[in-house]
């Protein structure tokens, strides 16, 4: 009997620039969150919630709070790979999980926690999802659930 191959999750690649490195010898810190907000954000892209959806509904994500766990040091030139995992949403709120792997040997180097709240941008102000995200937001969370994704780690 043949097992299907498992899907991968999604996810988006890196490596870590000479000027990322702080003076340390690692990649600084502040390096660590652009990366997982970036990459993040083109995963969201993939589900339809990213800059296309921005330009056609005039609204946003934007993060009221993030919590960052530095779990361990990456240095230039290391692989690396983002994965975002969504851990809950109602109709205004998104909460992901961004994980950052070193991508060849397989360690979580930093984790981010991450709130965002949908907010028009035409007048600043918080509102619900529509219709349509809310729709992709739930096939984003039954895939997950579906293949075994979901597991998210404590920060």
């Amino acid at each position: 009997m043949n097992t299907p191959p498992s899907k991968t999750k999604p996810h988006e690649l890196a490596v870590v620039q000479d000027q990322w490195i702080d003076l340390y010898g690692h990649m600084n810190m502040a390096y660590y969150v652009q990366l997982l907000d970036d990459l993040g954000h083109r995963i969201l892209d993939r589900f339809g919630l990213g800059e296309g959806y921005t330009r056609e509904h005039n609204c946003g994500l934007f993060t009221v709070e993030a919590n960052v766990k530095y779990i361990k040091e990456v240095r230039a030139g290391d692989p690396l790979r983002v994965e975002l995992t969504p851990v809950r949403f109602d109709d205004k709120r998104l909460v992901t999980q961004v994980d950052l792997y070193h991508h060849e040997l397989n360690y979580l180097s930093a984790s981010m926690l991450q709130t965002a709240l949908h907010v028009d941008l035409g007048t600043r102000r918080v509102r619900p999802f529509s219709e349509a995200a809310v729709q992709r937001l739930r096939a984003l969370k039954d895939e997950f659930e579906v293949n075994g994704w979901n597991r998210t780690r404590a920060l």
